[in-house]
C-alpha cells in the first residue's frame, strides 16, 4: 500500500522533450483511435499531426492511407507493428478490481497456480510490447533518416500551436 501523498509516483509526468519516443507513442494512439475511437481522440490526433508536421513526416495510420509512393511498404509495416502491438496482451488487460475473481478462483483451489501462470505471461507481454517498441522505433528511424534525431521542447509545440492529448493508456478502460 502506498501512502496518500505517493500519488504522483504512479502517474509518469508528461514529456517535456519530444522526439522519436513520443512520435511513436502518439502514432500508436492515432492507430488505435482510427479503430476504436475513445475520449479526446480528436485531441490525440491533432497532437499526433502536429509531431508529424514538427519532423517534416507524413505517416498513415490506416491501411486507406497509406497510398501508392515509394514508402507504401514500410508505412504498411509500421501500420501492422502498431496494430499488433496493440493486440499484444493478456486476459487481465483492463481489470482495475478483481479481488472477486482472484477469490473465486482460490475458491476453486486455481488462485496460486493461476498467479504464477499470471507473472509468466505478464512478463512475456512486456517483452513483446517491448519488442514491438523497438521495431516501430527502427522503422520509424529509416523512414525519418537524420530527422529521427530531432527533438522539439514544450516551447517548440507551443510556437507551433501543438497541444499535448492525454494518451489512451492514461485513460479509464
Amino acid at each position: 500500500m502506498l501512502p496518500d501523498d505517493d500519488y504522483a509516483s504512479l502517474v509518469p509526468n508528461p514529456p517535456t522533450i519530444f522526439g522519436l519516443t513520443e512520435l511513436r507513442d502518439a502514432y500508436i494512439d492515432a492507430v488505435a483511435d482510427e479503430e476504436n475511437p475513445r475520449p479526446m481522440a480528436e485531441e490525440r490526433r491533432a497532437y499526433f499531426d502536429g509531431l508529424c508536421g514538427l519532423f517534416d513526416f507524413d505517416l498513415p495510420t490506416s491501411r486507406k492511407a497509406v497510398g501508392w509512393n515509394r514508402a507504401r511498404y514500410v508505412h504498411g509495416l509500421v501500420l501492422n507493428a502498431a496494430k499488433s502491438l496493440l493486440r499484444t496482451g493478456s486476459p487481465w488487460d483492463g481489470y482495475l478490481e478483481a479481488g472477486a475473481l482472484l477469490e473465486a478462483l482460490d475458491d476453486l483451489g486455481i488462485g496460486q497456480a493461476h498467479r504464477s501462470m499470471v507473472v509468466d505471461l505478464r512478463t512475456t507481454v512486456e517483452a513483446s510490447r517491448s519488442k514491438h517498441r523497438a521495431l516501430l522505433d527502427l522503422l520509424l528511424t529509416g523512414l525519418l533518416g537524420e530527422r529521427a534525431q530531432l527533438v522539439f521542447t514544450l516551447a517548440d509545440l507551443d510556437a507551433a500551436g501543438i497541444e499535448r492529448a492525454v494518451p489512451i493508456r492514461y485513460l479509464p478502460d
